[in-house]
């Protein structure tokens, strides 16, 4: 008689990527945007979400997580459309660049409590797209537009490397 022992296989961990911006600011819609276009691939064990609003209340929203990418306007002196990432593992997000979306709490500061709260997943990436124009009521820049286009295809490409 012959026994089948169940396959043994790598668990599939689980990622949160989230869009924090605020629509109704110009380039400041950027981690909206990247949001949406991942949300909208459907990809397997990804949960996307969006924030207009950065605050103590979002460390509850990536404690069952293994994987979080943050995704933000910002503004640090490069082009507009710039993409930035910064894998917190390896490190910390540099003083020079701003968050610039209309927070409650800076996106560092936030990033920096939850690191002394040891609430960080085991894996975290924090992507930025260079803005330009917040102002009130404006659209999303044609060149802030491809610099969302290019953070989408960034975090695919992350998003495959670390599945491999």
């Amino acid at each position: 008689m012959t026994t089948l022992q169940p396959a043994l296989t790598e668990p599939i961990l689980h990622t949160l990527i989230l869009g924090i911006g605020n629509a109704w600011r110009g380039d400041d819609a950027a981690g909206l945007l990247v949001a949406r276009a991942l949300r909208a691939r459907k990809l397997p064990g990804v949960t996307v979400s969006e924030a207009s609003v950065v605050d103590p209340s979002l460390l509850d929203a990536w404690q069952e997580v293994d994987r979080l990418i943050m995704v933000d306007a910002t503004t640090s002196g490069a082009a507009p459309g710039t993409v930035h990432c910064f894998d917190l593992s390896r490190e910390p997000l540099p003083g020079s660049l701003s968050f610039c979306s209309s927070h409650a709490f800076d996106l560092a500061a936030l990033l920096n409590l939850a690191q002394t709260l040891n609430r960080l997943p085991p894996q975290v990436w924090v992507f930025g797209v260079e803005g330009h124009d917040f102002s009130h009521g404006q659209a999303v820049s044609a060149t802030v537009q491809r610099g969302v286009n290019k953070c989408v295809a960034a975090i695919l490409d992350l998003l495959d490397a670390v599945t491999d």
